[in-house]
């Protein structure tokens, strides 16, 4: 995990010295829906390098919340924020792979919810709670409800040049 890690990032503590050095006293990440996905997401899938980088890109389906959290927090913040690609749990379905390998998975709750700008549906979001152990029938697998919780956004449809590109990333 270091090896990946290591390439976004210093340490924690170096990177809010470098980027926050302009920022005053009390400055706090912490984006609405609606600025998570019609700002942030959309200039991600535009290609358009966010700064200060607060929001990392790490698939955090190969790494556990532990890891992560040690990783990636920064420093007097509660919230974490990753660009992470959405990839399929069968290559021609569409329900989306959340397993975390060797340490459990990312369980929806409830149902996605709309996020609106000026009453127009612009994304989507989900609250997911991670267990420890491996998905499957219930009865036969014993799996532990966390105190992790993750709010997962994706983003309607998004045209560039006239091409619909299909959300395939998610904060």
């Amino acid at each position: 995990m270091q090896s990946q890690l290591s390439n976004d990032v210093r340490t924690n503590n170096e990177i809010e010295d470098i980027n926050l050095i302009t920022l005053p006293p009390g400055y706090r990440f912490n984006p609405n829906d609606i600025e998570l996905i019609d700002y942030y997401l959309k200039q991600k899938l535009q290609g358009v390098h966010i700064v200060p980088p607060r929001i990392h890109d790490v698939d955090v389906y190969k790494f556990s919340p532990q890891e992560l959290e040690n990783s990636y927090k920064f420093k007097g913040e509660d919230t974490m924020y990753f660009f992470t690609p959405r990839s399929k749990k069968y290559e021609n379905g569409q329900r989306p792979d959340r397993a975390v390998e060797n340490h459990g998975f990312w369980k929806a709750t409830g149902k996605e919810n709309s996020v609106m700008k000026n009453d127009v549906e612009i994304g989507f979001k989900r609250s997911l709670v991670f267990y420890t152990g491996k998905q499957g029938k219930a009865k036969e697998l014993v799996n532990l409800k966390t105190n992790w919780i993750m709010q997962e956004f994706r983003i309607k449809d998004f045209t560039i040049s006239g091409a619909t590109l299909y959300n395939n990333n998610k904060v």
